[in-house]
């Protein structure tokens, strides 16, 4: 049985490209230690695999002008911790490889996290909407120039204080990345889930990242 499957085959809502989203966990229980058991959404373009992808630049279909992408964080001169975590290489290639069967019906359904990597909202609205029924997070570098009803179910990415005070203004709850010398912002709490909050809950348990169908205060986490 599969451990997952594909939830959007179609073209990029960034540049028209052709991308797959899939969304893997669906038999297997995940082991990830601060997101708790969650389904995992991978949003990926056709014509490359995702580590040939950010060496030739077929990533910003689904990564948009993100300053993390490896290519735009070289471009701009930007210190390491600025680059994307994922390990594209590991398990984004392996499920860029693997056979899912298309809209298939999840077996278990824990919430889902977007996106273990890839844009959300390279995406339709409505296919975003349709995978949040069973709780969700979901995060957004693209908060400037995507569809605005993504605020609903998507947090704004943000990496200053200046970026904080944009997105809040046009009407986004936040996740901002920050040093551990920077303070928290008014209306900012600290990620439950992480280690300067004693791993107070599992991001699958917690769910304040849910955009604006959560009244909750902004999330902030120190870079690890």
């Amino acid at each position: 049985m599969s451990n997952g499957f594909v939830a959007y085959q179609g073209p990029s809502e960034i540049d028209g490209k052709p991308i797959k989203a899939v969304v893997t966990g669906t038999t297997t229980p995940s082991a990830n230690v601060k997101t708790g058991d969650m389904l995992q959404l991978f949003i990926m373009p056709m014509a490359s695999k995702p580590s040939d992808a950010i060496r030739n630049g077929d990533d910003v279909s689904v990564c948009g002008d993100c300053v993390h992408r490896p290519s735009v964080a070289k471009t701009n001169g930007k210190a390491p911790f600025k680059r994307c975590y994922v390990e594209v290489g590991k398990s984004v290639n392996a499920v860029y490889k693997a056979q899912y069967p298309l809209h298939a019906e999840a077996k278990r359904k824990p919430p889902i996290r977007f996106g273990a990597w890839g844009e959300p909202t390279a995406m339709p609205f409505e296919t975003v909407a349709r995978l949040t029924t069973d709780g969700h997070t979901g995060y957004t570098h693209q908060w400037k120039v995507c569809n605005p009803r993504f605020k609903e179910y998507l947090m704004a990415s943000v990496d200053s204080a200046a970026e904080y005070a944009e997105a809040t203004a046009m009407g986004w709850r936040t996740y901002r990345v920050r040093q551990e010398s920077e303070p928290l912002l008014l209306g900012e709490i600290m990620c439950p889930a992480s280690k300067e909050s004693g791993h107070k809950a599992q991001c699958a348990d917690c769910l304040l990242c849910g955009g604006t169908s959560k009244q909750a205060k902004n999330i902030t986490i120190i870079e690890h």
